[in-house]
Parts: structure tokens; C-alpha cells; sequence
């Protein structure tokens, strides 16, 4: 009897890009959508690309047919909001955040590759000391709208230092040394 060899699908690799649940912020999905982000997705082989849009659904709508030529075979998809913001962290390969720590926690929780972007149209902005202070440590690389792509490029070969299990009590003593925020 033949054997039948078989060739299989490639593994799908997921980004999943949070904007967060109190603020939206329309540069960083317009910077997810952009030709040179989607470009360097498909040459590092990400299959899927979830953008949480929150209040931006309009503006997803109007980006996503036009990007969806640039996508090549990437799977493009995006939700407003959901209860279940974990679950998709834990299915994605990198997370591209903005810098809310919610979100931040959550991803190093899960260990996973983590490019934070700060929202620089927030008012009081503590986001840019807390992603300075983890990005220093080794926890995730700072990016920025305007060059994304070249972020994703450097956390597919960053060395993540793992954040510890019991790294809630550290993550709570950055954000109090750094913004005097008290979380106990």
C-alpha cells in the first residue's frame, strides 16, 4: 500500500491590537491598518490580525476595505468591545497595546510577545513612564504610530524577560513608583 504525504497549512500566528475599553485611539488603528504594517505581518508570517476597535468602528470600517488589499492573506478581523479580553490575548502570538495597564498586566500574565504604544492625546499622561519603566526592564517593546512596523520587527527577536507569577506585586510598586498610583 502508497502512503499519501500530506502537506500542512502552516500554523496561524495571531496580533491582536488592543486600544482600550475608556479612550479610543484612532492613530494607533489607522497605524495597524497602514500598507507598511501590514507588509511586515505577512513577511514574518502572522496569518491573523484582531483589532479591538472600540468606539472607532466607523473608522475601522472605513480602513479595513482599504486595507484589505495590502493584507494578502492575512485574516482581518475587529470587535468593539468584549467581556472576554484574555481569550484573545491568550490565542494571539503578539499584542500590540496601548499602554493602559489593564492590558498590559493581562499580556504578561499570558507571557506573550507585547509592543505597548501610549496615547499621546490623553491628557495627564502616565502611560509614557509606566511603558519607559517595563520597556526598561525587559518586559515589552515601546512603539509609536508612526514607525509600528518597525516595533513588530524588533519583538519577534526581543529576549522578553517572563514577568513572574507573582509579578502582580511588582507591577503594582512600578505603577506606584512611577505615576503614584496605589493599587493595594
Amino acid at each position: 500500500m502508497g502512503t499519501e504525504s500530506t502537506i500542512s497549512d502552516p500554523p496561524s500566528k495571531t496580533v491582536l491590537v488592543t486600544t482600550g475599553a475608556t479612550s479610543p485611539f484612532p492613530s494607533l488603528i489607522s497605524a495597524a491598518l497602514s500598507a507598511p504594517f501590514l507588509a511586515t505581518l505577512l513577511s514574518l508570517g502572522y496569518t491573523t490580525l484582531r483589532i479591538q476597535y472600540g468606539d472607532c468602528h466607523e473608522l475601522f470600517q472605513t480602513l479595513s476595505p482599504a486595507a484589505l488589499p495590502s493584507c494578502g492573506s492575512i485574516d482581518l478581523g475587529g470587535f468593539d468591545f468584549t467581556d472576554d479580553l484574555r481569550t484573545e490575548i491568550s490565542h494571539a502570538e503578539l499584542v500590540i497595546s496601548h499602554a493602559g495597564s489593564g492590558s498590559i498586566l493581562d499580556a504578561l500574565r499570558f507571557q506573550k510577545r507585547l509592543v505597548v504604544v501610549v496615547n499621546d492625546a490623553l491628557m495627564d499622561n502616565h502611560q509614557k513612564e509606566l511603558a519607559e519603566e517595563l520597556g526598561g526592564a525587559g518586559y515589552l517593546v515601546e512603539g509609536f504610530v508612526e514607525n509600528l512596523h518597525e516595533a513588530v520587527i524588533k519583538a519577534e527577536t526581543f529576549e522578553f524577560k517572563h514577568f513572574p507569577a507573582s509579578g502582580s506585586e511588582k507591577f503594582c510598586s512600578i505603577l506606584d513608583e512611577e505615576v503614584g498610583l496605589n493599587l493595594d
